[in-house]
Order: structure tokens, then C-alpha cells, then sequence
């Protein structure tokens, strides 16, 4: 059993500059507070450290991401400043969404959150999770880092990017045409969202890309206390699976998912 070692602020900000986290960049940001070991002061630690790393030139994005509440429900009311997040992607964006400042989308699934000059630029147009006009797509337009803090690529969001923009006949659109979007300021408006959700009985494995991106060189890596830190470029990530994906569309599932969709394919 590994022991937990105690982490500060400076080994945060050391280990972010080690993988190239520069003054003025923009970074999407995945992250398991417990990996590191003991953060002093939690996770307001780690969110210090990003934007001190990133500067008041750089912008921070986080997840904030409420599919497994709304993704097959009917007629549902996403609240955009009270959503918490913890159950569905941790502690950190948690927290990160309560901070001054910051921004939240209104994508009933696959909201975000921002922090700096370009968290406007960020938010999408609230139709689609990750492609054209998605928050996805303007991440690939603004040469986004994507950081992984102590997890892996199964949690790699930007993967679906490419599914949505490739179309994959795995996946099918739902829209909420029924739910109501809470603004911050009090105003209740229609929800515009769309869902590009897998159909039954397929499923991913993103897990294996991170030994692809590894081979292809595109990954800058290190410890911060027990928790590797991952970070790439995300037009890295859509360009290499995406090469991926034009010999087999269904490259993203698993291999018993694979043979599916070739046998329902005819191919």
C-alpha cells in the first residue's frame, strides 16, 4: 500500500510547469483529489495552483457535468448556479464551480465551468455536448491543454469529440425539448440541448488510448505525490484518433462492441 505523501501548493505548481502549463494557456482540467495523497487545504490548493500557474492571461475549464442525473430523463429543470457536481466528476470542480468569478454553461449534460479571459469563449451555444459550436469545439479552435490529474483516459471527454464530429452509427440524438434551463440571473428558458447517447448494449474503451498517445509522443508526464499527471494538447487528441476512427469507425469500443456494430454493418 503506497503511503500518502503530503502535497503543497509548490509541488502542484512545479509538477504543472514540469508537464508545460505556461502563463496564458487555456486548459481543460479532469482530477481526483484523493490520488495526490494529502493536499494541503484541499482543493482550493489544486485550483490555486492551476490559475497561478495559467496567470490572469490563461483560463481554466472543468467539467461540470450532470449526465447521469439528466441524460435519460424527461422534462427535467437544470439549475446552472445550484447543480452540484461532486458525484459525477469530484471534489475539485465541486469546488471550483462555487469560486468567484467563475462561469458555468448551460448544456444539460455536459455543462462547464471557466475561469480567466476566455471562459466566455468556452461556454458553447448549449446545443451540442462535444461537436460543432460545442464547448469542445472552441477548446479545439483556442489550442486547449487537456489535463488529467490522477486519472486516466477513461474519463477523456475529448474522445466523444470525435465520435460526435465522425457521427459514429453507434450513437443517436435525443433532445430535451421538454426541460428548462435555470440562468443564473432567475430567467427560465427552453433547454436547446441535444444528447448524442450510445445505443443499447454498445460501449467504450478509452482506456487503451492512453498507450496510443503515449507511442505517438504526445503526452508530457510526471508525479505530483501519488497521482500522475497527464497533459496533451487536445487537437493532439481529436488528430490521432481521428486516424484511428477513419480505418475503423468503431475504434472507441470495446472489442466485443466492435464485432457488433461490423456484423450490424455487414461489413
Amino acid at each position: 500500500m503506497k503511503s500518502k505523501p503530503y502535497v503543497t501548493k509548490n509541488d502542484l505548481k512545479k509538477g504543472l510547469r514540469k508537464v508545460g502549463l505556461r502563463e496564458g494557456d487555456i486548459v481543460f482540467v479532469h482530477s481526483s483529489l484523493s490520488s495526490f495523497g494529502y493536499v494541503e487545504n484541499g482543493a482550493d490548493t489544486v485550483i490555486d495552483a492551476l490559475l497561478e500557474t495559467v496567470g490572469s492571461s490563461g483560463t481554466v475549464v472543468m467539467p461540470a457535468f450532470t449526465w447521469t442525473l439528466y441524460h435519460d430523463k424527461v422534462g427535467v429543470v437544470f439549475d446552472v448556479a445550484n447543480t452540484p457536481v461532486k458525484n459525477e466528476v469530484g471534489l475539485i470542480p465541486e469546488v471550483f464551480r462555487k469560486r468567484k468569478g467563475v462561469m458555468r454553461s448551460i448544456h444539460i449534460c455536459h455543462s462547464v465551468t471557466a475561469m480567466g479571459p476566455h471562459a466566455k469563449d468556452v461556454m458553447g451555444d448549449g446545443v451540442r455536448s462535444f461537436g460543432e459550436g460545442s464547448t469542445f469545439h472552441q477548446l479545439y479552435k483556442l489550442d486547449s491543454w487537456y489535463l488529467l490529474l490522477g486519472v486516466d483516459f477513461s474519463v477523456c471527454s475529448a474522445l466523444h469529440m470525435v465520435e460526435e464530429f465522425m457521427q459514429v452509427p453507434y450513437r443517436y440524438y435525443r433532445d430535451f425539448r421538454h426541460s428548462k434551463v435555470i440562468l443564473p440571473d432567475g430567467r427560465i428558458i427552453p433547454c436547446k440541448s441535444v444528447e448524442f447517447l450510445r445505443k443499447k448494449g454498445y460501449y467504450n474503451d478509452f482506456v487503451k488510448m492512453g498507450a496510443i498517445f503515449d507511442q505517438a509522443g504526445i503526452l508530457r508526464t510526471t508525479f505530483i505525490g501519488n497521482a500522475k499527471i497527464i497533459n496533451v494538447k487536445i487537437r493532439d487528441i481529436f488528430d490521432v484518433t481521428k486516424r484511428y476512427m477513419e480505418k475503423d469507425i468503431g475504434f472507441l469500443l470495446t472489442l466485443e462492441s466492435r464485432r457488433r456494430l461490423k456484423q450490424e454493418m455487414n461489413i
